[in-house]
């Protein structure tokens, strides 16, 4: 036997509270409601979506309409004087002729309907069915009363029919609000009952008082219970961390010789150096795949890794600027944690090297205005350039003259470049303007540097005006940049063999 999902009663009621409502579930289903007033479980329009929103949420939907109504407070209660049905008023949710109308009003829009005093039970409120009752047995103002009420005493409701009030006070205390509970009842009762101009504040001021350090205890107990919930939740995490830790020291401990040889081999390191200097450079993944192409892998890689998952990594750091390869689940470990340290490094550096290269574009190198604004329109074209607003390339041409006047670096930069900024005229001499240092040099950087100095002392007082390497890669790049001049000299002059047999004799035990 087919079972009723939603009765014509219920569906009206939901279509008349649903404005008042954000539910967007019950609004999606507005069409199919107005269409079929019964909906069964059976119905052949019904979609299974549909079927199940209704079973999961229906009872919800109409609680929650329930509370969405009021008696209305000028003439919640009408008898139709008529003894013929014909001239009785119908409820506006069963349809039916009702002599005894419960005249109520949606609370969000004023909206005004009447229901029957069957409906009105079914349907409405405790809150509601308490005031019908005092309105139809007692007092027909008692709701213009009640609303005078609740307008200076607005707990009143939570403390009468809210049952998830004060949610964490603790057990100790809930005879208290059982106290409060029934002390508030019995008066709000007895002020409803008759006519009253003036509201019971004195009988009222005990239980009231009383709520508000009740509310307090809740509050303090829900802060409580938030402290252990973090605590809890910080060390469900540390274990987890910790078991991850011993989880990975386990995997490296286990690691097989075959798998350190390919991690210290020169095709695995060249091959990781290639994938993280793609990785860095953010590019889109169909650009990203097209120059991932070009970098051989070696054979043992190629068992462990393909482009999908090397794609999936790249998309990671673009987003997170680190990657964890969570989803990557067959993907060696230490794989992942080497891409990820190598990006990070070479991220770090080449963010450096770009703010060393604006600074020097902007401040550290004696141009004209054309030479800055070719070099800043070169710096806009990388990653690292498109995440600076435009209006600091403009402020670029000027920046030098403003900072000589004594005017700051402008406030309207990102942060990380003002800091960036900051550091490196921390740096500068008391007079003039000299270049940011690199912390690294390249192979093809000193080949331009040497191609653009006749001899060594030229090149080294260069070399020092642009480059700060540390102590022992400086002191063999500079004894290379002196052997590669001695040797020039040599070559012109055509003397190599005889120097080079000469520094073997002199090398000699």
């Amino acid at each position: 036997m087919a079972t009723t999902i939603l009765t014509p009663a219920e569906n009206r009621f939901l279509q008349l509270s649903q404005q008042a409502l954000d539910l967007p579930a019950l609004t999606r289903l507005m069409p199919l409601l107005r269409e079929h007033p019964t909906i069964k479980d059976s119905s052949d329009f019904l979609p299974r979506s549909a079927r199940a929103a209704l079973l999961e949420q229906r009872v919800d939907w109409l609680k929650l309409s329930s509370t969405a109504w009021k008696l209305l407070a000028d003439s919640p209660y009408v008898i139709n004087p008529s003894n013929q049905r014909l001239d009785w008023r119908h409820c506006a949710l069963c349809h039916k002729p009702v002599r005894y109308e419960y005249h109520v009003v949606l609370r969000a829009n004023g909206h005004k309907i009447i229901v029957g005093s069957e409906c009105v039970k079914k349907f409405m409120s405790d809150e509601m069915q308490y005031l019908m009752t005092i309105t139809t047995e007692d007092n027909i103002h008692a709701v213009a009363q009640y609303d005078d009420l609740t307008a200076h005493y607005p707990q009143v409701p939570e403390i009468l029919w809210d049952p998830a009030a004060l949610p964490h006070l603790p057990a100790t205390h809930h005879r208290r609000q059982r106290w409060v509970h029934n002390g508030t009842a019995q008066t709000v009762t007895g002020y409803l009952q008759h006519r009253r101009t003036t509201l019971p504040e004195t009988q009222l001021q005990p239980y009231l008082s009383e709520y508000d350090t009740l509310t307090t205890l809740d509050h303090e107990a829900a802060a409580v219970a938030k402290q252990a919930a973090q605590r809890r939740a910080d060390r469900e995490r540390q274990l987890a961390e910790e078991e991850a830790q011993a989880a990975w020291d386990h995997a490296q401990h286990q690691e097989s010789a075959a798998v350190q040889a390919l991690r210290t081999s020169a095709p695995y390191q060249t091959t990781l150096q290639r994938v993280a200097e793609l990785i860095v450079q953010h590019l889109p993944l169909a650009e990203f795949k097209v120059q991932l192409a070009q970098v051989p892998l070696p054979p043992q890689l190629k068992k462990l890794v393909n482009s999908y998952q090397l794609g999936v990594m790249a998309t990671e750091f673009d987003r997170q600027h680190q990657i964890t390869a969570t989803r990557l689940q067959i993907v060696p470990r230490y794989l992942v944690a080497d891409v990820d340290r190598l990006s990070r490094q070479l991220a770090h550096q080449r963010q450096r090297d770009w703010d060393d290269d604006l600074f020097n574009a902007a401040v550290g190198f004696d141009w004209t205005r054309d030479q800055r604004q070719a070099r800043l329109d070169q710096l806009r074209q990388p990653w690292e350039g498109r995440q600076v607003p435009a209006a600091v390339f403009k402020d670029c041409l000027t920046i030098r003259e403003r900072l000589s006047a004594g005017q700051p670096v402008p406030a309207t930069w990102p942060a990380a470049l003002r800091r960036a900024f900051a550091q490196r005229l921390a740096v500068q001499p008391q007079t003039g303007w000299v270049p940011a240092k690199k912390n690294h040099v390249t192979t093809a950087q000193l080949r331009q540097l040497a191609h653009s100095h006749p001899d060594f002392p030229a090149v080294a007082t260069a070399y020092h005006r642009l480059y700060a390497l540390p102590a022992a890669t400086e002191a063999a790049t500079l004894s290379a940049l002196q052997q590669y001049y001695l040797l020039l000299a040599d070559k012109r002059a055509e003397r190599q063999n005889v120097t080079h047999a000469l520094v073997q004799k002199l090398l000699e035990d």
